[in-house]
């Protein structure tokens, strides 16, 4: 297609043929292909537009052809034609500096905008004698752009100009883009007086004590501190979050002072006004409060510390928080009980039992009464952990619970006690494993696993019941005795291939080399899931033997099976195994294909480590 056939597809109602249109521009001589680029680079279609960028990075400009491009961003109808323009200028980088430096004193403010835009966002440090000339610039927005790129840039040594402007300068957008750049680049130090000032503006009081939060030592601590009696929520939160930063990178003499300071807000009326500002959502500013509520040991941040441990991403950190109260904390709480919702409940079980507090067994028993499946799981654990016997009785009518994790923490706490309460819980276990119930039956496996209580146990693996088999199973390979082995190979013959699949598992995880033969028999097994495991097992006790297997029927293995091989071989760690990885790179099957990419990065991974 020569280039009037060019021209002509580009005037296509087609976005698709003009796009098209434009990739066969590359065999165009670039004087002749830069024309129909700039006018693609205003086409309707972002698709079209993009493609012409792409083209025109192709070219590899000269500077002649880059300033004509930059006229391009004088375009005031039309946007997307400036864009391009804008877009193709930052993917040629740096190459692009010398013009782009000229163009900052352009005549058209709205241009010099964009080629300050257009500096930051291709990086470089050369930009930066330039964008702190335009920080005096007489337009607003070009001057805060100016500064906002700064920041961008990250060049430290623009600190103490930004600074300058910021005093110098009175207008609210440029203020608020200087002190965003200011968090972003000054180091921590005392702040010069007229900045702290702009904190006594409402506007400014937020981006003030942001910024603080980065450029700060601990000289601003007293003006933050009022900031904890800001009305306005966010300002308060951002003062908050601030020192909370200043503290931590803080000398250990300022740590002291810091501290200190907040001793003195313990049982003001400024706390409340803290612990308005929870939002589970927010975890930095969780944690800021968390390390305010130890700083103050104020009690009334009792509650929010037990909603926070609720949360994920800030339960270690109010668990820790709730310790260091002691068992003050729960003297406070304790009486208001009542009135906490399903997470202050369960939290609190969880505190009693993770600070192995005595003296609260009434609590604790209550809890497993409760209405909320949470916190019956909960204290179900807790009586475990707090070793509380005389709640066995309570624990065991949780087996019927209708929720399966209370079921589960049921019997987690059951077996906690198997030792200190072992008579009782073998009696309850004795009656639950002649059950008509089949998940009494299934807590009973558990239960006598944890017992050590292989007679009792055995019938329980023959149950006829096929999940009764499966918990018995595996809670004889997560309960190891002498006889494990030869309790679970026969087993290996069950009819239900869940079953089977468990036995294989727990045999594996048994280690023990006794178990090789009857694994072995398993990999013939009818069931593919059944085979795969149990190669997986022999894997794990002796990898040499898996090897000879595998060498065996790789090259007609399918689907899981296959899968478990490659996921075997990463292990192995031998030339051959590698070399059968590399071949199923080409598998038919996706998954396959997929695994052996996975597997080859774990085997190069671990080769060069």
């Amino acid at each position: 297609m020569d280039l009037q056939d060019i021209r002509c597809a580009l005037q296509s109602d087609d976005e698709e043929i003009r796009r098209s249109a434009l990739c066969l521009l590359r065999d165009i001589p670039a004087p002749d292909a830069q024309a129909i680029i700039f006018t693609a680079m205003g086409d309707e279609s972002w698709r079209v537009r993009k493609e012409a960028v792409e083209r025109y990075v192709y070219l590899e400009p000269d500077l002649n052809s880059v300033e004509q491009l930059l006229n391009l961003l004088r375009s005031e109808e039309n946007a997307g034609l400036r864009n391009s323009a804008a877009e193709a200028v930052i993917r040629l980088g740096s190459a692009s500096a010398p013009l782009l430096m000229k163009m900052v004193q352009d005549q058209d403010p709205d241009v010099r905008k964009f080629v300050i835009d257009v500096m930051g966002a291709i990086g470089d440090p050369v930009f930066v004698s330039a964008l702190l000339q335009a920080l005096n610039d007489s337009e607003e927005n070009v001057a805060s752009a100016a500064a906002e790129q700064l920041g961008a840039l990250g060049d430290s040594a623009a600190a103490e100009q930004l600074m300058q402007a910021i005093q110098s300068r009175d207008e609210v957008l440029f203020r608020f883009s200087a002190l965003g750049a200011l968090g972003l680049l000054a180091k921590p130090a005392p702040v010069p007086e007229a900045l702290l000032k702009l904190a006594e503006q409402d506007i400014f009081r937020k981006a003030v004590f942001e910024c603080l939060g980065t450029i700060s030592d601990g000289s601003s601590l007293n003006l933050l501190l009022h900031g904890f009696s800001c009305r306005q929520r966010n300002c308060r939160a951002a003062a908050v979050k601030a020192l909370y930063k200043i503290y931590w990178r803080s000398s250990a003499a300022a740590q002291v002072k810091i501290g200190d300071a907040l001793q003195i807000i313990k049982g003001t009326d400024i706390i409340p006004g803290l612990l308005e500002l929870f939002d589970s959502q927010e975890v930095a500013l969780t944690e800021a409060l968390l390390w305010i509520s130890v700083k103050t040991m104020d009690t009334r941040f009792i509650p929010l510390l037990i909603q926070a441990h609720a949360e994920e991403f800030t339960a270690n950190a109010s668990l820790a928080a709730l310790k260091s109260f002691g068992r003050e904390a729960l003297h406070e709480i304790i009486p208001r009980y009542s009135t906490l919702d399903e997470s202050g409940r369960s939290g609190l079980c969880i505190l009693i039992a993770e600070c192995g507090y005595s003296g609260f067994d009434d609590v604790i028993q209550g809890a497993l009464h409760d209405p909320s499946a949470k916190v019956r799981k909960a204290a179900a654990l807790a009586a475990g952990k707090l070793d509380l016997i005389m709640l066995i009785s309570d624990l065991i009518p949780l087996i019927d619970d209708s929720e399966a994790h209370v079921y589960a923490a049921a019997v987690s706490g059951l077996q906690s006690l198997a030792t200190s309460g072992r008579s009782s819980v073998l009696a309850e276990a004795s009656h639950l494993s002649s059950s008509k119930m089949p998940h009494h039956r299934k807590a009973a496996a558990l239960l006598l696993a944890s017992l050590g209580e292989r007679e009792r146990l055995l019938p329980l693996v023959k149950d006829e019941d096929p999940h009764v088999r499966k918990a018995a199973v595996t809670a004889i390979g997560e309960n190891p005795v002498e006889e494990s082995v030869s309790m679970l190979v026969p087993v290996l013959a069950d009819e239900d291939p869940d079953v089977r699949i468990a036995v294989a598992i727990a045999l594996g995880n048994l280690r023990d080399t006794t178990a090789l033969d009857a694994l072995e028999y398993a990999l013939d097994d009818e069931d593919i899931s059944v085979q795969a495991v149990a190669l997986k097992a022999i894997a794990m006790i002796e990898p040499v033997r898996a090897w000879l297997f595998i060498k065996n029927i790789h090259s007609t293995a399918e689907g899981l099976l296959m899968i478990t091989i490659l996921q075997v071989l990463e292990e192995i760690g031998i030339p051959e195994a590698e070399e059968i990885i590399r071949q199923s790179l080409h598998n038919g099957d996706d998954d396959i294909a997929r695994q052996a990419v996975r597997s080859l990065e774990r085997v190069i991974v671990t080769k060069y480590i």
